[in-house]
């Protein structure tokens, strides 16, 4: 039944379950992802365990039971959050200077490159709408104690969803919001969160 059951959540077959949840606001989710039916395999070796004599002796005690259902349970719904992602593609020339050295400068805003590119990917985060902005930057020192950041390009945006079962998983009004913002906007965003890395 265990078996069966994963199946079916894991399937497309579950998903008229999930269309009726979110009709309601109910923000139920899960990933179909077919590479976990692997997890299948420990069916027999519990099946052999569950008829063995092994089990008399490593039965667990009766207050453990509650505790490990409970953490069974919860590895059974675990699933990767819903996410929405949107390319912007925006060039700017906006720039601020930091009175702080080079280096770290760099280690402050935990910068990092995907791919052979000279720029630096920065995330402008906005927790309150579960949601961040991916920019690429260029750092330059200009001497000892001043730094130059220079936001070159806003790439894209995500939000993604808050996890609730009883919510509505990725709000659209959030997904408005940061698609409506201008591109001064997410400079002026920017322009914050670099002053407060360094406050």
């Amino acid at each position: 039944m265990s078996g069966i059951l994963f199946v079916f959540w894991k399937s497309e077959l579950s998903q008229p379950i999930f269309d009726f949840a979110h009709s309601y606001g109910i923000g139920m989710n899960r990933t179909v992802d077919y590479s976990d039916l692997f997890a299948l395999t420990i069916l027999p070796i519990s099946y052999k365990y569950w008829n063995s004599y092994s089990r008399q002796i490593l039965e667990p005690k009766r207050a453990l039971k509650p505790i490990i259902i409970t953490i069974c349970s919860i590895s059974f719904i675990a699933t990767t959050l819903p996410k929405h992602y949107e390319k912007i593609s925006l060039k700017s020339e906006f720039s601020t200077d930091i009175k702080s050295e080079y280096q770290n400068v760099r280690n402050q805003l935990n910068l990092y490159k995907e791919g052979l590119f000279e720029k630096d990917n920065y995330r402008i985060e906005l927790p309150e709408k579960r949601a961040h902005i991916l920019t690429s930057i260029k750092v330059d020192s200009i001497n000892e104690n001043t730094t130059k950041i220079v936001l070159d390009s806003i790439l894209s945006f995500t939000v993604e969803g808050n996890g609730f079962i009883f919510s509505s998983g990725i709000k659209e009004k959030d997904v408005d919001y940061i698609r409506n913002l201008k591109q001064s906007e997410i400079e002026k965003l920017f322009s914050e969160q670099i002053k407060n890395e360094f406050e």
